[in-house]
């Protein structure tokens, strides 16, 4: 057997001259040339060439050995045809695809899931108005898997986006439509603007800044003012009582000609009720009270002059805390109550009322159902919208007597600036800052060691220690390997796998790094 033919087996009994070898043939007689049986860089019509007699011969005539060698033949002519169909299909010589134009060797057909199904027809619905041809041109994406990854790319940029403006959305615009912003003051902030350069005063419900209005000629009577010294006293304060309004003017349901027939009837009753001091004053408007003004002398005084005239004043409203309301109802008894958040105080009104001047109940103007929801002695809430809202009877009486307490005894709204409802992106905000203090806590302690260290456990595989070193120091290497080898795992589970790189001489040193790692671990080369 010549030893030198190429892929020739390899037979050891071969040697001795005719020994028998694997396929129980001999070996001598087995011969491989460039156009043999078994060679696969053969030519394959001179393979077919050898006919049955020689192949028999070659096998020595042992019917198993020739249906081994007759498989192999069969399973290198199968592997040769599938090369060849490769490269025909790849379009190359070699069977490896066109690349640039998306065909590969081998393309697994996968199913396709419905989660995947539903994602792409969600990044069609965000990228449909980029037409794939520009992708192609100006893109210079040939292949559709490369086009359809970059529109995965763009939607979920669109999802981001998206996200970013939900964020934006929760912490600007959804607290103004929980609580829409109003300009609201409350008495304190009104008693704060006391001065002759802020001067505000709060009037049935509503905030005025009368800091213009002070220095300007105001009022056509003997107490016609040019300057701010008359209205000083009254910045900072309430002055419902310096513009009563006649009962008569403002619930003509409830007051006639007959009953007051020169508007003499007003809220609070002299005598009845303690009187705000302001009353007192010059600028109390009453009927008749000053002949030469004939803005005075007319009953409805504050609806068609003093109204219009402080409306380009006016601010905005005045608020109170419902706390506040309901301890005035329940701890001292006050006939402060609040209907549909509005806050009425009915004190003039009951004081009258119950005043021995109340004559044939001449001062108890309103429905007895709505006196008997309004005067509890201090039983369940301020707030009587749900029993306002439960008393039967018809609209015409419902609004007269809406009305006439509109008028007469409204001072505000309900104060909702710290209602849950506006301060529950304070609290949502508040709660996210929390979580994340609270995760980095539990990462800071998770961090923590308490108690003793604990060892780790002896690893059943071999730990490699990889050590480069270059032009380093005796001291330095040392250290390096000591700290090694007291490493806690396992000597006979540790290998060091220390690397010179290169035969260099360091800075200060006086041999080469080889011959210093050397010398640390004892080895005489």
């Amino acid at each position: 057997m010549d030893r030198q033919q190429p892929y020739a087996y390899y037979n050891p009994a071969a040697m001795d001259g005719g020994s028998v070898d694997d396929f129980g043939a001999h070996g001598a007689a087995y011969p491989r040339g460039a156009a043999g049986v078994g060679n696969p860089f053969a030519d394959q019509s001179s393979a077919a060439a050898v006919d049955g007699s020689q192949r028999a011969g070659a096998v020595g005539m042992n019917p198993v050995g020739a249906r081994i060698l007759e498989e192999k033949e069969m399973r290198m002519d199968s592997y040769a045809q599938k090369q060849s169909a490769k490269a025909v299909v790849g379009g190359g010589t070699g069977g490896e695809g066109n690349v640039e134009k998306g065909q590969h060797e081998h393309v697994e057909d996968l199913e396709t899931t419905r989660t995947r199904r539903l994602w792409v027809l969600f990044t069609w619905m965000m990228t449909w108005w980029i037409p794939s041809p520009f992708l192609s041109w100006c893109g210079r994406m040939q292949r559709p898997d490369v086009r359809m990854a970059w529109r995965e790319k763009v939607a979920i940029c669109v999802i981001i986006v998206f996200l970013w403006f939900v964020l934006l959305f929760v912490i600007i615009g959804l607290g103004l439509i929980l609580c829409p912003k109003e300009y609201v003051w409350t008495l304190d902030d009104v008693a704060g603007h006391n001065t002759d350069r802020s001067s505000y005063v709060a009037l049935r419900g509503s905030v005025y800044d009368i800091t213009d209005f002070m220095k300007q000629k105001h009022g056509d009577s003997a107490y016609s003012a040019t300057s701010d010294v008359f209205l000083q006293s009254y910045s900072g304060n309430d002055v419902n009582a310096s513009f009563p309004l006649p009962v008569r003017v403002a619930c003509p349901q409830f007051a006639t000609a007959t009953s007051d027939p020169n508007y003499l009837f007003f809220y609070p009753v002299s005598g009845a009720s303690e009187v705000d001091p302001n009353q007192a004053n010059m600028f109390q408007h009453t009927m008749n009270r000053d002949s030469i003004s004939k803005k005075l002398q007319d009953p409805n005084f504050f609806a068609k002059y003093a109204l219009p005239t402080m409306k380009k004043f006016k601010l905005g409203g005045i608020v109170w805390s419902f706390d506040w309301i309901n301890s005035m109802y329940k701890d001292q008894s006050q006939f402060w109550r609040v209907i549909n958040k509005e806050v009425f105080n009915l004190q003039p009104y009951f004081d009258a009322a119950k005043s021995g001047l109340n004559v044939n109940k001449k001062y108890n103007i309103l429905d007895s159902r709505l006196e008997a929801i309004m005067d509890q002695g201090g039983y369940g809430s301020a707030d009587v919208t749900s029993s306002w809202n439960n008393i039967v009877w018809d609209a015409a009486t419902r609004d007269s007597n809406y009305s006439c307490m509109k008028n007469l005894f409204y001072v505000g709204q309900v104060d909702d600036r710290h209602s849950i409802r506006c301060l529950f992106t304070n609290y949502m905000l508040l709660a996210f800052a929390c979580l994340l203090m609270l995760v980095v806590l539990v990462k800071f302690l998770a961090a923590l060691q308490f108690g003793n260290k604990k060892r780790p456990v002896p690893p059943s595989k071999f730990v490699v220690c990889q050590v480069p070193c270059y032009t380093e120091d005796d001291d330095s290497l040392l250290k390096t390997i000591n700290s090694l080898t007291t490493l806690e795992y396992q000597d006979n589970h540790k290998l060091m796998f220390i690397i010179c790189d290169g035969n260099i001489i360091g800075s200060g040193n006086d041999k080469p790094t080889p011959r210093i790692v050397l010398d640390i671990l004892g080895v005489d080369p």
